[in-house]
C-alpha cells in the first residue's frame, strides 16, 4: 500500500513538481514526463533542513544523501508534517536493515 503526496523536488540543480508515492521500500517521484525512484537501500543519510539556503521555493526540505548519486531535496506542498512522516519511514526502514 502506498501514500501519495504533492511535492516539489530538486536534484542536480533542476527542480520539478509532481507527486511522491511512498512505498515500504522506496519513494517514487513522478511528473507528466519524469519518473525518479529512490530505493531506501541507496539512502545513506536523511535530514529535514529548514535554513534559508536549503529551502526549495521557500519551503523546508527533506534532504536525502544517496550512495553514488547527488543529494535530492523534497519539499511538501501539504505541510511540514509530511516531511516528518517521510523521514520516519526512511528511519524505520534503515533500522530494520
Amino acid at each position: 500500500m502506498s501514500r501519495t503526496y504533492a511535492v516539489v523536488w530538486s536534484e542536480n540543480g533542476s527542480t520539478a513538481s509532481g507527486r511522491l508515492d511512498a512505498f515500504g521500500d522506496r519513494f517514487e517521484l513522478d511528473t507528466r514526463t519524469q519518473h525518479v525512484s529512490i530505493p531506501f537501500a541507496e539512502v545513506e543519510d536523511a535530514s529535514i533542513e529548514r535554513g534559508r539556503a536549503s529551502r526549495l521555493r521557500g519551503l523546508p526540505v527533506l534532504q536525502l544523501g544517496r550512495i553514488g548519486r547527488p543529494p535530492l531535496c523534497i519539499a511538501s506542498l501539504e505541510g511540514t508534517a509530511v516531511l516528518h512522516e517521510l523521514f520516519d519511514q526512511i528511519e524505520r526502514t534503515s533500522l530494520a536493515r
